[in-house]
């Protein structure tokens, strides 16, 4: 036999005997035959392995969304839209919060702060003003103000002289308000709101007379800076939109 005419002999196994359909084929001495499909069953268990791996991509994906969104939104380049929150009462028993203004929460940050420490620069003493955010811890606040040197212990020690000492000089008592955060933003505030209301230019905190008129009442203040002012006059506006 010829290597041309060879051909695959089936196995037994893939074969099958195909009825005769009509008597002539029931008379024949051989049974013609047909190749049988293989059946074959195929079950796929998924491995603890995939799970396990599936759970990380999708915890993975649902990371890298929420760090999306953290990234999105930068409070201090959009302080203009940010608004206050009035008169916010302290949201917990911490002793931070005298030391910032709230604002009403943006995006994925449910408490949104302004720093009210006063700094020295060039034009004196004003207030720090950098906003944070946080998802209600408040632990960033607490580092930002020991950026300051404002710590819970310096703030017991201040408030513990107030309290003890019931001698207190006018002029040390005279320091104190001047540092106090809370009464000097809402000096400002009342400053801004002479502008607003009365449609005073800004520059009016430079007039000689009105600044010994203010000197009057109090000959600790000072006029908040014109960054300050531009940042009250932003948020005034904001409040008045909503």
């Amino acid at each position: 036999m010829s290597s041309d005419r060879f051909e695959e002999i089936p196995q037994l196994e893939d074969l099958e005997v195909e009825e005769a359909s009509s008597p002539e084929a029931s008379g024949s001495k051989s049974l013609p035959l047909k190749r049988k499909k293989p059946i074959s069953h195929v079950i796929e268990l998924e491995s603890d392995t995939d799970t396990s791996g599936r759970q990380q991509i999708a915890k993975s994906r649902k990371y890298n969304k929420n760090n999306k969104n953290s990234e999105k939104i930068e409070l201090n380049k959009i302080t203009n839209q940010l608004v206050l929150i009035p008169n916010a009462k302290p949201p917990g028993q911490s002793w931070i919060w005298g030391y910032f203004d709230q604002y009403k929460p943006v995006g994925q940050y449910k408490r949104i702060v302004r720093c009210l420490a006063q700094v020295q620069r060039k034009n004196g003493a004003e207030q720090c003003g950098h906003f944070m955010g946080s998802d209600n811890s408040t632990g960033n606040f607490i580092a930002h103000l020991a950026t300051h040197r404002i710590t819970e212990e310096s703030h017991k020690r201040k408030m513990n002289e107030v309290q003890n000492n019931g001698q207190l000089s006018q002029l040390r008592i005279d320091e104190i308000i001047r540092n106090n955060p809370d009464i000097k933003n809402n000096r400002d505030r009342k400053f801004v709101g002479i502008l607003i209301k009365d449609n005073r230019p800004i520059s009016i905190c430079n007039d000689e007379g009105f600044s010994e008129f203010i000197h009057e009442f109090d000959p600790n203040y000072r006029f908040p800076s014109d960054k300050t002012i531009q940042q009250l006059l932003a948020e005034a506006y904001n409040q008045i939109k909503t």
